[in-house]
């Protein structure tokens, strides 16, 4: 089921969690599943995942240095610039 879920059946990842598996489970690259449904823009999963003990740490190595300034905040937009550039 996890291939699946790789090739973007993201919607199985609420069964997949049912039959026992854990939120932070990995693929055999190493790619874990909150990665999977991060790239799908899978957001219904995501919160799954992170309701039932996954972390958005996890998404950091995907996406690195980058989301930090937004992780947290509450609101990504709050971090733009308000000013357009001249």
């Amino acid at each position: 089921m996890f291939d699946r879920i790789a090739d973007g059946r993201t919607d199985l990842v609420f069964d997949y969690l049912s039959q026992g598996h854990f939120a932070n489970s990995k693929d055999k690259h190493g790619v874990s599943l909150i990665q999977h449904c991060a790239y799908y823009g899978d957001v219904s999963a995501i919160r799954f995942l992170l309701a039932n003990g996954e972390s958005l740490e996890a998404l950091e190595t995907t996406l690195g240095s980058a989301a930090r300034p937004f992780m947290g905040t509450g609101n990504c937009a709050s971090s733009l610039s308000k000013t357009p550039p001249t």
